[in-house]
């Protein structure tokens, strides 16, 4: 039997994006030097003396294994030593930033020298990944240290070791949102209260007629919809409506897909290179899954609000959250996380742009999303100073801010976060 020695858990999680920044290094593993005096090693003593030199430290040490998608065992490969920001600003001279995706990991913990950590990476490529349902992914492999590692000759150092995997049968909607959806009566009104809520001039190009008005926002985007063309439809009704949208692989697929676990409200719809069909989750909020052959790319804005022109967050209602999240988890092919489900306001992992945050119905409307800012106070005072109109304050939520009415009465909060460690 094979010989796993120090490995002492193996679990599948998932993590959400971070920021790291570190020194890199182009590492062959072919060279037979032993992990306590490679050039890994080396990199990590030079590294250690320069940490104090980085801004924004938040989490622990990452030891990154950029790795090509036709990247083989013994090939070369970009290793980072490295530590997690909450954000990259003045990076040290010689240091680089990596942003690395959030994903589905196997999570592989062992004890021991680091000499034997060869060990580990046996088990996952030999008997853990053979038999579990997954593949290995394109992604950042790393190691995680924290104060669990006591030091590379220690035998008691404890560490993690995250390797990047995928269902072997892929899901056909990626959890992500894409875009969020505003419904509104006046295209042009509403255009012009967003444009000046963020800072951001209003493109006539797009008041053309058309039945929406778009904002290429980083990560995810800002559909204003009046839904004009919809009600022409005899067969649509109003709440149909979605209130975001998820990016579809092959809109058939999904369709047959989301058919076993959900209550589609039409058969796709195709308009050239763009497909798309709503459906209902089952709290009861509408959403959209949309293939395009061109997905837009996101916008840069130089901004003048302290109101961002980003959005952190979009809400769903959730009467049950543990259902809402164990239902949403099955939808994305993820591991269900009880503990993370009880929380008042449940995050569903998503790849990158705006979180997806289950919010049990309250007394008062959920806001559709929120923006963010580095400053409440400013932003708030900016809102009162432009005249839009404030309902109340954030309850309940991990961060400080308030919420604001649009012109059709839809609540949009506006938060500056407390971010999680890495």
């Amino acid at each position: 039997m094979a010989n796993y020695a120090g490995i002492l858990q193996t679990r599948v999680v998932w993590k959400d994006a971070f920021l790291a920044v570190g020194e890199k290094i182009r590492f062959d593993p072919s060279a037979d030097v032993p992990p306590s005096e490679n050039e890994i090693f080396r990199l990590w003593n030079r590294f250690n003396e320069r940490v104090g030199e980085i801004e924004h430290i938040e989490g622990s040490m990452y030891g990154l294994c950029l790795l090509s998608p036709d990247c083989k065992p013994d090939d070369p490969f970009d290793y980072v030593a490295a530590v997690g920001v909450s954000r990259a600003e003045r990076v040290p001279e010689g240091m680089t930033v990596e942003s690395v995706p959030g994903g589905l990991y196997c999570v592989v913990t062992r004890r021991g020298v680091i000499d034997e950590i060869g060990a580990a990476f046996r088990y996952f490529w030999d008997e853990w990944l053979p038999q579990s349902g997954y593949v290995f992914r394109d992604g950042a492999e790393f190691e995680y240290y924290d104060e669990r590692y006591r030091g590379n000759h220690d035998p008691e150092s404890v560490m993690d070791i995250w390797f990047p995997i995928r269902p072997a049968q892929p899901v056909p909607l990626e959890n992500r949102i894409a875009s969020a959806f505003v419904h509104v009566t006046d295209l042009r009104r509403s255009a012009e209260w967003y444009s000046r809520l963020l800072g951001l001039p209003v493109l006539e190009e797009r008041l053309n007629g058309g039945p929406v008005y778009w904002f290429d926002l980083p990560g995810t985007h800002l559909i204003l919809d009046t839904n004009a063309a919809n009600r022409q439809n005899p067969a649509w009704r109003e709440e149909m409506m979605p209130r975001f949208m998820l990016p579809a692989a092959d809109i058939d697929d999904a369709y047959r897909y989301v058919q076993a676990k959900a209550e589609p409200l039409f058969e796709p719809e195709r308009h050239g290179a763009l497909a798309y069909f709503n459906f209902r989750d089952p709290e009861g909020n509408a959403l959209m899954a949309c293939w395009t052959a061109q997905p837009a790319a996101d916008g840069e804005f130089r901004a003048e609000s302290p109101v961002l022109p980003r959005i952190g967050g979009v809400f769903a209602d959730a009467k049950d959250t543990r259902r809402a999240a164990r239902w949403y988890a099955d939808l994305f092919g993820l591991p269900y996380e009880e503990e993370s489900a009880e929380r008042p306001i449940h995050s569903v992992p998503v790849t990158r742009g705006a979180a997806l945050l289950l919010n049990p119905n309250r007394e008062t409307s959920t806001p559709l999303f929120y923006v963010e800012t580095e400053n409440a106070d400013r932003a708030l005072a900016y809102v009162r100073e432009h005249g839009f109109q404030v309902a109340d304050e954030l309850d309940g939520f991990r961060g400080s801010g308030f919420v604001l009415l649009d012109p059709d009465g839809n609540r949009i909060a506006v938060a500056q976060m407390n971010r999680p460690a890495s």
